[in-house]
């Protein structure tokens, strides 16, 4: 039965929706609950319909609706509803009961039949100062013009309550959400809530306009002026990336509610419940640089023409570009002609990064105070500032590029949380290429409690470490177009080196497989069942595992260990060492050392002689089938080489090679600094830390500066990271970005200065993407 009115019908037999009607309605049904009834399952594409979110096919389409396909409901303020049809010169005007400006869902009953007939709604409203629209259009009939709608419409609901009982006035507005889901033939299970107050037809757009920009872009945020937030599962309290499971929709049930009546003894509560699913088209990537986060690269043949173009920058800056009110045009207009004026072949080539205009000009003479400075002008040392502005007179150029692959407890709570809303594109093929959330370990890195994060056990980091790594390895060389010529992991990281660089077939496949592995579970971690064995325990004798770093010579702890049989050097890195076993036996050979350990408080035995035990196992585990691509490149003596721990020469690329190293690094005392100085050695002279945090980079630049002064013959090396704990993912990246551009490296500048439409990599208006969820 379908309780909403019918629609008008001018003289002319055009359709013109009227707010107006809906007022019996909603008296009629007072404390009832009501669902749109119809004969097919509701599908209402909606579209966001700014500008900058409808790529140049939607607005093209939508452009050949004529005056009498299109039907046009206005909610210009809070005390004005406008509504007129397609053949009205004037609009029709009058001022409604507050009753009628808040009833979306009786509206969306009358817009069903207009959609039905192919016509084009258009729902016009503020939001703040802001004339905004969305588009309305039978899921069907948009799915016949190719049109990928940034959210569906999959049923509605509403009722009134009586205020002043809470429990009440929760259960009935429950009773509405639920009505609303079956219509939608969705399970509340599977379905994210969000209750918000619309006292007015123009909020509850501006809510359904969240709602929908919420989905397009993958974010699970509170909605403006949200009072409650009913969530089925916890983990997603965060407003970060809106984790699904794989080929599911994302289901948002937008809750509204709103004062409707005064009577004389009572006031009531108009409830509405509407269920959104996600569209196939994304929302367009937040611009990576703007006014309040400034890249100027600048490129020369010599460093009087680098100077000569700071000048001018700074002469631009001071004579008004640099004003306040300009600063937008500034980042938009003549930081996009800086751009075009750069040269990726130029010899040398320097970057300014500033948070706002004023600060652009203190970065722009200090680096001109650099360039006149002997030590970089003539000597190559490299000038770097706190902001990210920086240059090298010697650049490395991408001969000795290295991506580093960082180990086991680099990952941290909600972690680069925010990077989805600048590259939607590369999640969204990620998400279709595996799971995602299980990949980065989504409820315990963005849980709510931010302690959740480090209580996560051996299998849950490693995985984690992985999937970060994974995704910044996408990010730098799809996006960026950054391709390394060799690439060497710490410890684990080895795994994820073989997992990110398109080595392995499937390694999505490796994420159960070591959520369930005995290795990191029990053998080498948990309950430790392999150092166990090792030191021969019966079953009821405990082992307090414990590891410390301390800050000795190698040589000095070897000296010392077989006086401590459970205690072992389980790596050396730099002017550092790693000591892990007998928690006892540690602390006394720290105390005979005379040095000061810093407790790790992890348990693994990696690195150990115990693990030694489980070598087939982790050889087995790790020996992968790999993709035929990687076997050409092996082939034809084109590929990435690949540096391990447990030897000296590149590792061969077939299966069984690949699992012996990961098994043999794995088991043994890791030399952190000796793998450094052999990949050295080997030509790599740029390491680039691929993954979360910068623990490898740190330790690299001690190791490197060590190994350089002990032999003037060294050649040069730079550490550099992609993201750093603590620090705004972006501005890290951009940071990355700029020593390596200041390094001559070869990348893609597109994603910096491509038009935010372009650069959305909207979904094919052609093609419907495989595994796309309905």
């Amino acid at each position: 039965m379908n309780l909403a009115p019918p629609l008008a019908t001018t003289h002319s037999g055009q359709v013109e929706t009227s707010i107006a009607d809906t007022a019996n309605v909603d008296k009629a049904i007072a404390d009832t609950v009501i669902t749109e009834k119809l004969a097919k399952p509701l599908r209402i594409a909606v579209l966001l319909g700014d500008a900058v979110n409808l790529d140049s096919h939607s607005a093209q389409v939508l452009g050949t609706f004529t005056e009498r396909g299109r039907v046009q409901i206005c909610a210009a303020d809070a005390n004005q509803s406008t509504v007129h049809g397609p053949t009205a010169h004037e609009p029709k005007e009058h001022e409604p009961s507050v009753h009628e400006q808040r009833s979306l869902t009786a509206l969306l009953g009358q817009a069903t039949t207009a959609l039905e007939q192919g016509k084009l709604v258009e729902l016009k409203f503020n939001d703040g100062n802001r004339p905004l629209s969305l588009y309305l259009l039978d899921g069907l009939r948009a799915a016949k013009l190719r049109l990928h709608a940034h959210a569906f419409i999959a049923g509605f609901a509403a009722g009134n309550e009586t205020t002043g009982v809470t429990n009440v006035a929760v259960e009935n507005a429950a009773t509405v959400a639920n009505a609303a889901l079956a219509a939608a033939k969705r399970s509340p299970a599977q379905t994210v809530q969000h209750q918000t107050v619309a006292n007015t037809l123009n909020e509850a757009f501006v809510a359904l306009r969240q709602g929908v920009t919420a989905l397009a872009a993958r974010t699970q945020a509170p909605l403006k002026g949200t009072t409650d937030i009913k969530q089925t599962n916890n983990t997603y309290h965060q407003a970060g990336y809106w984790f699904s499971d794989q080929h599911q929709a994302r289901v948002l049930c937008l809750n509204l509610v709103a004062k409707t009546s005064h009577q004389a003894d009572e006031s009531r509560n108009l409830s509405q419940s509407l269920v959104l699913t996600q569209g196939t088209q994304l929302a367009a990537p937040k611009a990576l640089v703007d006014e309040n986060r400034l890249f100027v690269p600048i490129s020369g043949d010599n460093i009087d023409s680098l100077i000569a173009q700071i000048l001018q920058i700074v002469n631009t800056v001071e004579n008004g570009a640099g004003t306040q009110e300009n600063s937008a045009d500034f980042s938009a207009e003549y930081l996009k002609a800086l751009f075009e004026r750069y040269n990726a072949n130029a010899p040398l080539a320097l970057v300014l990064m500033a948070a706002s205009i004023d600060d652009l000009k203190l970065e722009a003479k200090a680096m001109l105070t650099a360039l006149e400075n002997d030590a970089v002008r003539h000597q190559g040392q490299h000038f770097k500032t706190p902001a990210g502005s920086c240059f090298t007179a010697k650049p490395l150029g991408d001969a000795g590029l290295t991506f580093v692959y960082p180990g086991v407890g680099t990952v941290y709570a909600n972690m680069f949380n925010n990077l989805h809303e600048y590259f939607p594109a590369l999640y969204h093929q990620l998400e279709r290429e595996g799971d995602l959330s299980a990949m980065l370990q989504s409820p315990q890195i963005y849980a709510a409690d931010v302690k959740t994060a480090a209580g996560m056990n051996l299998s849950q980091q490693a995985i984690s470490g992985v999937g970060a790594s994974y995704l910044f390895t996408k990010l730098l060389t799809q996006v960026f177009n950054i391709k390394p010529k060799m690439a060497l992991g710490y410890s684990m990281g080895e795994a994820a080196m073989w997992a990110s660089l398109d080595v392995w077939q499937t390694p999505h496949g490796m994420i159960n497989a070591t959520e369930n592995s005995d290795i990191f579970n029990h053998a080498i971690s948990g309950e430790l069942t392999a150092v166990r064995r090792a030191w021969q325990l019966a079953d009821d004798e405990a082992i307090v595992w414990n590891s410390f770093v301390v800050r000795a010579d190698s040589s000095e702890i070897k000296a010392l260990l077989p006086e401590f049989p459970r205690a072992y050097l389980a790596i050396t890195q730099g002017d550092t060492c790693v000591i892990a076993g007998c928690e006892a036996s540690c602390k006394a050979l720290l105390a005979t050392l005379g040095k000061r350990g810093i407790a790790a408080n992890r348990v693994t035995a990696m690195h150990t002689a115990p693990a030694m035990l489980v070598h087939g196992q982790v050889q087995d585990f790790y020996t992968q089938a790999l993709k035929p691509k990687a076997l050409k490149a092996a082939a034809q003596d084109l590929p990435i080489r690949f540096i391990s721990a447990a030897q000296t020469a590149p590792v061969i690329v077939d299966s069984h090679s690949i699992g012996r190293a990961i098994a043999d690094t794995f088991c043994s005392p890791l030399d952190f600094s000796a793998l450094i100085q052999n990949a050295t050695e080997q030509g790599a002279r740029l390491f680039v830390e691929v993954g979360a945090d910068r623990q490898t980079s740190t330790l690299i630049d001690k190791i490197s500066h060590a190994h350089a002064s002990q032999s003037t013959a060294n050649a040069a090396t730079v550490a550099i990271a992609c993201n750093a704990k603590g620090a705004d993912a972006i501005t890290s990246l951009l940071k990355c970005l700029a020593q390596l551009i200041s390094h001559r490296v070869p990348l893609s500048l597109a994603p910096l200065i491509q038009p935010l439409s372009a650069y959305a990599a909207p979904l094919s208006s052609a093609v419907l993407p495989e595994g796309e969820p309905q």
